[in-house]
């Protein structure tokens, strides 16, 4: 009887049928290889291993042995065969290394540590080194030194590349603010314009230290040395800051002679004052100080907070007013004592109580609407877990009407921080129809008739610069939304007269261009006749372009492409943004820099790093 032979792993190898198995000798079987006919070649190997084998097949059949492994192997599919040579690896592996030159591996670094906020520290750290050599087969880290001058030198190429970009640009528009972190003061200003296509660029043209105190030829003095130093003076057509005595006092004191009140004009002799030094630096900081436009968003803010506040405060509501919002007070606190708890809380009303900020009434506006949007069941059961007191059914019933009265403030005040898409001439609208929403909720109140009253007169108040602003009328007339259809029908021929007025101004001047140093023809010197008064060359008048857009429907705004002069004005007027709330969010990108883990950074790097990071979308060349 013939004994069956033991299993070994010859029998189940994946190129075993290269090879006729022979004999089995103790430890060892002995096998012939077929690719090697007719030469008899006999091989040994052990039973518990082909290694022998495939060595043989790779130093002598190497072609046929990559062949077979493409083909028997789909799991290696969409890798490369890896070369056989001498090398004893039982696998074949992928390399990983990274296969790159040292100023490319240098210019990752850079970006890595930039794009990402990291601590220049990086650097330095033993494990980063040894990561980085690895993976680079064996190139070096550059040192904090080399960073530090690609930085200089980048942040320089990105100043130029921005200075040639603004240069190209009519109509600017900036936002200033001052920020205090860490024991430091930042003044920051960002600078935004409109694009042919109507798209909105943004950039950041400082964020640089502020020593001693925050007064009004302080902020002057930065505004100006920050705008002079992009050439950008004459462009600006306004600053948008936010409601702070040091900014609102600043641009009154330097208004120009022009728009000041004043009871006597006194001529001096300039000449005069030259010669003997008589002139202050006031005298030449008020004259490329440009007009001032307070945030909108900031104003409203106040409007609703203080002002709603004070209205609440003289009315028979108060009382509930302090109970009810007493309580909210209690479930935000204990709704964030732990992270079990808002997860419990989570899973019952199913939405996530955000931190309202004390100084913003958007987000607690915000967190009574979540608790209000609840069912009777989900705040019962809300109430019940937190162990907070109930809401009596007055202070629910008032809590429901705040919440509903105040909502379009609430979606007014989200309108007006906007940046890609909001312009100035949103501003009118927005607080006409807010007005309007306002009192015709106030007739079924049963809290607020008289707040709503007292919201709308603060509203009045406080934009009153606003409503009688020239700029904000041209600004909503020339955006196709509006047109002149949000003015009283008494009010809208005078604005209209303004516009025509303002296009033919335009055309003025593209006239004196064109004709500069160049001899005009006869035909072009007469106006008689056909293809005459502003329609020559197929050109229509102001007059004329004004009145098919105005009589248009089309509140697309691409359809200011058919209206040369309209779509020029639009870009002059609606360039200023409604809110300084694009600086704010320059400071909060720069609290992830400058935090105590980067505080070793100096005030120079820190400004660079920041202004790097925020243009990178509009300066290309900032991280070649």
């Amino acid at each position: 009887m013939r004994m069956e032979r033991s299993r070994t792993s010859f029998d189940h190898w994946l190129h075993k049928n290269n090879f006729t198995f022979r004999e089995s000798r103790g430890r060892n079987i002995t096998v012939q290889c077929n690719l090697c006919l007719p030469t008899i070649k006999l091989l040994s190997t052990a039973k518990d291993t082909t290694s022998n084998l495939k060595k043989h097949l790779e130093r002598k059949h190497s072609l046929q042995f990559k062949k077979k492994l493409c083909k028997d192997e789909p799991s290696n599919s969409g890798h490369q065969v890896p070369e056989f040579g001498p090398s004893d690896t039982k696998q074949p592996k992928m390399d990983h290394t990274l296969y790159t030159s040292q100023s490319k591996l240098n210019a990752l670094i850079f970006n890595f540590i930039v794009e990402d906020v990291q601590p220049i520290s990086i650097l330095e750290q033993p494990g980063f080194q040894r990561l980085i050599e690895v993976l680079s087969r064996g190139k070096t880290v550059m040192n904090r030194k080399t960073f530090v001058s690609r930085l200089d030198a980048t942040f320089d190429k990105m100043k130029e590349e921005l200075r040639a970009k603004l240069d190209r640009v009519q109509s600017l528009c900036t936002t200033a603010d001052i920020w205090s972190v860490q024991d430091r003061s930042y003044f920051g200003i960002t600078c935004h314009w409109l694009e042919d296509n109507f798209e909105r660029k943004s950039v950041a043209l400082a964020c640089t230290r502020m020593y001693g105190g925050h007064t009004c030829e302080t902020v002057i003095a930065k505004i100006q040395e920050i705008h002079s130093s992009y050439n950008i003076e004459s462009k600006i057509c306004s600053t948008v800051t936010d409601n702070g005595s040091n900014f609102v006092k600043a641009f009154r004191e330097f208004l120009p002679e022009d728009e000041r009140e004043v009871e006597e004009i006194q001529f001096e002799d300039l000449g005069k004052m030259l010669s003997e030094g008589d002139v202050g630096g006031d005298f030449f900081l008020s004259y490329f100080l440009p007009p001032h436009q307070q945030c909108a968003a900031q104003t409203l803010n106040l409007i609703a907070s203080k002002d709603l506040a004070d209205a609440i405060s003289k009315e028979p509501v108060q009382r509930v007013h302090v109970s009810s919002t007493a309580k909210c007070a209690l479930i935000w606190q204990k709704a964030h004592s732990s992270q079990m708890v808002a997860d419990m809380v989570e899973t019952i009303a199913n939405i996530k109580f955000t931190d309202p900020c004390l100084t913003q009434w958007g987000s607690e506006y915000n967190f009574v609407q979540k608790i209000m949007s609840l069912t009777d069941e989900q705040l019962t059961q809300l109430i019940d877990i937190l162990d907070v007191p109930n809401f009596v059914p007055e202070e629910t019933a008032y809590l429901r009407e705040y919440a509903d009265v105040f909502k379009p403030v609430a979606f007014a005040l989200d309108l007006l921080q906007g940046e890609q898409k909001c312009f100035l001439g949103i501003v009118i609208p927005t607080l006409l129809t807010l007005k309007r929403k306002l009192q015709e909720k106030a007739a079924n109140t049963q809290f607020f008739s008289e707040v709503i009253d007292g919201t709308v007169e603060a509203i009045d108040s406080r934009f009153k610069q606003v409503f009688n602003s020239t700029d904000a009328k041209l600004a909503t007339t020339t955006m196709p939304q509006f047109r002149l259809w949000w003015l009283p029908e008494g009010e809208r021929e005078s604005l209209r007269e303004r516009l025509v007025a303002e296009v033919s101004q335009l055309d003025q001047g593209n006239e004196e261009a064109d004709t500069n140093g160049v001899s005009v023809h006869e035909d072009e010197f007469f106006s008689y006749g056909p293809g005459s008064s502003g329609n020559r060359d197929g050109k229509r008048g102001a007059a004329e372009e004004v009145r098919i857009y105005l009589e248009g429907t089309n509140k697309d705004l691409q359809c200011l492409n058919e209206f040369p002069g309209v779509k020029k004005l639009f870009i002059k007027f609606n360039t200023t943004l409604p809110s300084s709330v694009p600086v704010e969010r320059l400071f909060s990108s720069g609290g992830n820099i400058l935090t105590r883990k980067r505080s070793a950074l100096t005030d120079e790097q820190f400004e660079r790093l920041l202004l790097l990071r925020y243009n990178s979308k509009v300066c290309t060349m900032a991280f070649e």
